[in-house]
């Protein structure tokens, strides 16, 4: 027993400080029994509250408040206690940690007289009677968010997210630890201290059935406070651990496994632990396994290894098992140390919030298009995969497919039935005709034209503007990209988008230019863009309307219906326009919003007759058309939310996101 004391105070008052003025972490062992009993491998998986003591970011992962606490004896003497919660809210998630180590009336022991060096006897040293007892604390706020909320409104963020889909699953979070420790006994003075310091963590999942995560903890250098100090003056560092993990789904029911096999749910877990600013330290690993035969029950296995000298390691079996029932889970956890052989270690947890997530069964997968698929086509080769065998039949859009006898995948040619956002479904059925399940694929139709195709520098700029209804091709289908644009089209297309299509227009009652009587095709829309203050008329009282617009007139009209403002005193980038030429402030203002990309690095050319790819070039990149396209990719609105079957009627494609107006005159 006398011994015992001895590797009690060298190893856990001063655990872990293996280099000299290095802080004890009371978090080293105080995680809780679940994770304990795994090992202590658990950064990978970051899937409950315990993420706060190994990877905060996982904290971002939990949907509804969780709470849990812990109590154990090390080496029948030393206490660990500790509690803590985590809170989900709109602005990311807060957690809040307290973990306790302990030892108290501690005798001073020293080795006895004529005792074999090899194998000392210790007894209680006479000179100190009082003993000794050692507390220390840490108070752990906490705080974890997905990183695509964080950014939501960073267009960066939407278009990583776009390229690489599993950064949505990323999250990141952070620690701060406050901690204070005490000595007392014996006379001891000024032993106490507090601290404090940092940990930064992330965790991800790039395969439905694999996360990792990494963790940071320690990471406030001493000269930004990340120390302890004693009241005696005396600091400590906590060394820096860089803490990585990854967690593999074996077993599951539901589809983040890699394989199926009844209710079973396995995990294979592996985590490292690197000190970076201690070379003496050698990498540590953690190797964890938990198997759950039943929702109610896990049982798990570990190997926790820890340091026992410079450069040496030494493997500790842990673990342990864990029952659930209506939201709480008891864990009891199982720990050997090879410095103390023979030592029986118990921990013991109780939480409360954590719920086995089940998943929907999976009926039905649609292979491919993906979701969400922009197109100029007007079909769809849309294929699929029966998951199930009580799946009988197999609908599309409401139609029956021949399902192959030996084949579960089937596919067949999808119509898009409209120019704008479409909505095509895949329903299956069991062999009553009962509704089983529905996928469905998003798709945005863009207008296409013969003369409009890849690589022609304005395809994407002419589809979207024409899906839009703002401007029209020709009878024969053509757009004709190259074919000029007169003062009148300009006006219509203008009003058009301005209105978001016909309905918005009233009809001329004033003829206001001489030359637009109120029987041309295109006076509504002349009155209203003069009225509006976006076209101008000639000083002999004339408009114009068949004459071809030219780039500065057709500039400043979409700039005064952008209302970009005119910059005098900022330079054009373009040495044909001065500063003397009239529409200088024009060019320099639109240049500057961005909208005259296409131009720049060549002659702006004031005078030469707009195309109609240009006039639809620069109307892209004015702001309320960016408003407009932004809402036609906007895949959360405009497209069935049922499927026919759940809704009990015929099926429909979704409706444009605008509404297309009617032609009042070929190419107009």
């Amino acid at each position: 027993m006398k011994k015992l004391i001895l590797i009690l105070m060298s190893l856990l008052v001063f655990s872990g400080m293996v280099l000299a003025q290095a802080a004890p972490d009371p978090t080293r062992l105080s995680v809780g029994a679940r994770y304990l009993g795994m090992g202590k491998a658990f950064v990978g998986l970051a899937d409950d509250v315990g993420s706060l003591y190994l990877n905060p970011a996982g904290l971002a992962n939990i949907n509804r408040w969780q709470a849990t606490s812990m109590q154990g004896k090390l080496l029948e003497e030393f206490n660990y206690v500790n509690f803590s919660g985590v809170y989900p809210t709109n602005y990311g998630n807060f957690g809040l940690g307290l973990s306790d180590a302990r030892i108290g009336g501690a005798p001073v022991t020293r080795e006895k007289a004529g005792s074999d060096p090899d194998d000392p006897i210790y007894e209680v040293d006479p000179n100190y009677p009082e003993g000794m007892a050692y507390v220390n604390d840490v108070f752990i706020v906490s705080y974890a968010n997905k990183l695509e909320k964080l950014f939501e409104r960073v267009a960066f963020t939407r278009d990583w997210t776009q390229r690489m889909p599993w950064l949505k699953t990323m999250s990141v979070g952070a620690n701060l630890k406050i901690f204070s420790t005490s000595i007392t006994g014996n006379g001891i003075t000024q032993g106490g201290a507090t601290g404090t310091e940092m940990d930064l963590a992330m965790h991800a999942k790039p395969l439905k059935y694999l996360s990792v995560g990494a963790n940071l903890q320690n990471a406030l250098p001493k000269s930004m406070g990340g120390k302890l100090v004693y009241q005696s003056g005396w600091e400590e560092s906590y060394p820096a651990v860089l803490k990585i993990g990854t967690a593999l789904n074996v077993l599951s029911p539901d589809d983040d496994g890699l394989r199926a096999l009844g209710l079973h749910r396995a995990k294979l877990l592996l985590d490292l632990d690197w000190e970076p600013m201690r070379p003496l330290v050698p990498i540590i690993t953690h190797l964890g396994v938990e198997w759950m035969p039943l929702d109610l029950v896990a049982l798990r296995v570990g190997v926790d290894q820890d340091m026992v000298g410079p450069g040496t390691t030494a493997s500790n079996l842990t673990a342990g098992v864990g029952v659930y029932y209506r939201g709480f889970r008891f864990d009891y956890a199982y720990h050997q140390f090879a410095g103390a052989p023979g030592v029986d270690n118990h921990f013991f947890s109780l939480s409360y919030g954590i719920f086995i997530e089940k998943k929907a069964r999976e009926y039905v997968r649609i292979i491919s298009p993906a979701d969400m698929l922009i197109t100029r086509e007007n079909k769809i080769l849309l294929r699929a995969e029966i998951l199930d065998p009580e799946v009988a039949e197999a609908r599309i859009q409401g139609r029956a497919i021949k399902l192959a006898a030996k084949s579960n995948t089937f596919e067949a040619d999808v119509p898009l039935e409209i120019t704008g956002k479409n909505t095509v479904w895949v329903e299956v059925f069991d062999k009553s005709g009962k509704f089983l399940q529905a996928k469905k694929v998003r798709a945005l139709k863009l207008m296409a034209y013969p003369d409009v195709k890849a690589p022609y520098w304005a395809t994407e700029q002419v589809s979207y503007i024409g899906t839009l209804g703002i401007i029209k091709g020709y009878p024969d289908g053509n757009f004709k990209p190259e074919g000029n644009i007169t003062r009148a089209e300009m006006s219509a297309l203008l009003i058009r988008t301005k209105t978001s299509g016909e309905a918005g227009v009233p009809a001329a009652t004033l003829q206001l230019f001489k030359d637009v009587g109120l029987t041309h095709w295109a006076v509504k829309y002349i009155n209203l863009a003069a009225k509006t203050g976006i076209v101008k008329g000639y000083p002999d009282g004339t408009f114009k309307p068949g004459a071809n617009i030219t780039r500065a007139e057709g500039l400043a009209m979409v700039s005064r219906f952008g209302s970009v403002k005119e910059l005098k005193a900022i330079k054009s980038d373009f040495a044909d326009v001065p500063p003397t030429h009239w529409a200088y402030p024009i060019v320099s203002g639109a240049f500057t919003e961005g909208m005259l990309g296409h131009f720049a690095n060549k002659p702006f050319q004031p005078e030469k007759k707009l195309t109609r790819s240009e006039a639809v070039e620069i109307l892209y990149r004015s702001s309320p058309v960016k408003g407009l396209v932004a809402d036609l990719n906007n895949f959360e609105r405009g497209y069935e939310v049922a499927s026919p079957s759940q809704k009990g009627t015929t099926p429909t494609a979704g409706a444009p996101s605008a509404p297309v107006p009617k032609p009042k005159a070929p190419g107009k």
